[in-house]
């Protein structure tokens, strides 16, 4: 028996919770056909769209009691006859508490890199702060046992870890370099390059003829960095090379967990800002909608602060959309010349101005596409499973 602990799974509700949410949407979608074993989903008792408006506090206190909840529902199986499948790290089970069992713990954020990354501006190195939560924990607020002190005891506690990128493994190794085995599998999409309806959304939203369309897609979040890109537009609205065609971006999204609303403001506030690029908030799609998008854009734009992975990159590359991305896991694991560029921020418009003025974006949207064919979700779905059994 697998028992798959999600604490973003299992809802139907069309919000944006994030990638953890859909690779176990997608994993239980394919296991369910595939049938490679018995499984049962444990997830939390709640609306999807309460998780979202979460303060931090509140996010803590539900994190507490996903835990307790799952562990519970756990003990009272044979740990010979189960494995545990943690799709979450704070939001995990008790890995100690479950140590007799055979766990395998999914990493879709490094949650301390994260937080370095986010909260530290960077400043530190996430190995520096393991060091250092080791020596101050009992100083620190409770709140912060989520992050630190719940990554070393899946690191400790789990047979194996999955994370989606070589990036990843490598911080992980620095942070702790007798950690669990590290399996890397890049999670792939599961249906690539189905074409989307770009004629109804230039109807709906009079797009021009002649226009550089321009889109992200993404939850609204300080590390997903819009309002970097934004910044940049602004900066180029000044130039004189700013292209004489209309220049439209669409920010697809909807604000979600801490500080989003907050974040939603400020990204109108910049936007406003803007008097040549015509800036869209169409909020958040999904379905045949992001299909319209991906086929109306000319490039897509992924400004991530910081980023494990890119399923969203990954899905535009397979609808044949050429990207400029901003350097980090996420998009090193993915990107290739042959259809687009990793580049850092003050390189994010030269990037975009190239590619749009390249004769051979044709050309990339292809490459794109192929590049996309090669990595389907199934083929990770199967290695997973066989990991687990």
């Amino acid at each position: 028996m697998i028992l798959y602990t999600a604490a973003h799974g299992g809802f139907r509700e069309s919000v944006p919770l994030g990638g953890g949410a859909a690779i176990s949407k997608l994993l239980v979608e394919e296991w369910s056909r595939t049938k490679p074993f018995e499984f049962k989903l444990i997830r939390p008792d709640v609306s999807a769209r309460e998780i979202v408006h979460f303060t931090e506090r509140q996010y803590a206190k539900f994190s507490r009691e996903f835990e307790r909840t799952a562990t519970n529902e756990i003990l009272k199986h044979d740990p010979k006859n189960t494995v545990v499948l943690a799709n979450d790290v704070s939001e995990g089970p008790d890995f100690q508490a479950l140590r007799d069992y055979k766990i395998f713990t999914i990493y879709h954020v490094d949650v301390v890199a994260y937080v370095t990354e986010i909260y530290f501006r960077g400043w530190v190195r996430p190995e520096t702060t393991v060091k250092w939560y080791r020596r101050l924990h009992w100083a620190l607020p409770s709140i912060s046992k989520l992050v630190w002190e719940k990554q070393e005891a899946s690191v400790l506690h789990s047979q194996g870890l999955i994370m989606p990128s070589e990036g990843m493994k490598e911080v992980m190794l620095r942070c702790y370099p007798n950690c669990a085995p590290i399996h890397v599998l890049p999670w792939g999409i599961l249906e690539p390059g189905l074409a989307g309806d770009a004629a109804s959304l230039r109807g709906e939203f009079n797009i021009p003829e002649n226009a550089r369309v321009l889109l992200t897609l993404s939850r609204i979040s300080p590390e997903k960095g819009q309002d970097l890109l934004l910044e940049k537009l602004i900066e180029w609205e000044r130039s004189p090379d700013y292209p004489q065609e209309p220049l439209w971006l669409f920010i697809c999204g909807d604000a979600a967990f801490m500080q989003g609303l907050q974040f939603l403001e400020r990204l109108r506030k910049l936007a406003a800002k803007l008097k040549k690029t015509q800036v869209i908030f169409p909020g958040y799609v999904t379905g045949d909608r992001k299909k319209a998008f991906f086929a109306v854009a000319d490039l897509y734009i992924f400004p991530s602060r910081h980023e494990s992975y890119g399923l969203t990159l990954l899905e535009a590359l397979g609808a044949g959309v050429p990207a400029v991305c901003l350097d980090h896991h996420g998009a090193r694991g993915i990107m290739s010349d042959e259809f687009g560029a990793i580049v850092q921020p003050a390189e994010l418009i030269p990037a975009i101005k190239r590619l749009l003025n390249d004769h051979n974006l044709p050309k990339m949207r292809v490459a794109a596409r192929l590049y996309a064919l090669k990595n389907r979700f199934s083929d990770q779905a199967a290695k997973l499973a066989k990991l687990l059994v």
